[in-house]
């Protein structure tokens, strides 16, 4: 109900459409879902939240590649959020590449320290862990 009230107040509020699909994620068909995200991106390309939705449902479909470059948007249009580098941080593992992984990991742990994260950062410190051999 939070959401709709804000879409009657700014139909095109990026936080809200993307915090519906989340929230109806399982209920929606994935490429549905994507393509109407991808729709939404056409007028708000540096939308920092579209972008990483778009990375969530290339990961729920199991299209790391994809999920790397949405997340990797995500974080450079707001580089202080812990969740978007710890996505990249999972993203980059899913695709071979380790180091940078590692570095992703870091990074979201440290912003973490100025923002509450989503993520478990219990979790985040044992990759880092077992990356950093």
């Amino acid at each position: 109900s939070y959401y709709r009230r804000l879409l009657r107040a700014n139909p095109r509020d990026p936080h809200a459409l993307a915090g519906i699909l989340a929230l109806r994620g399982q209920q929606i068909d994935p490429v549905r879902a994507e393509s109407r995200v991808k729709t939404l991106l056409v007028s708000d390309p540096g939308a920092d939240v579209l972008n990483f939705t778009l990375g969530n449902e290339y990961a729920r479909q199991g299209r790391w590649a994809e999920a790397q470059q949405a997340y990797f948007k995500a974080l450079s249009a707001d580089p202080g959020n812990p969740d978007f580098a710890y996505n990249l941080a999972v993203s980059l593992e899913h695709i071979g590449k380790p180091k940078l992984a590692l570095e992703q990991y870091r990074q979201a742990l440290a912003l973490a320290q100025q923002r509450s994260p989503n993520f478990d950062q219990a979790a985040a410190h044992k990759r880092v862990q077992e990356l950093d051999h």
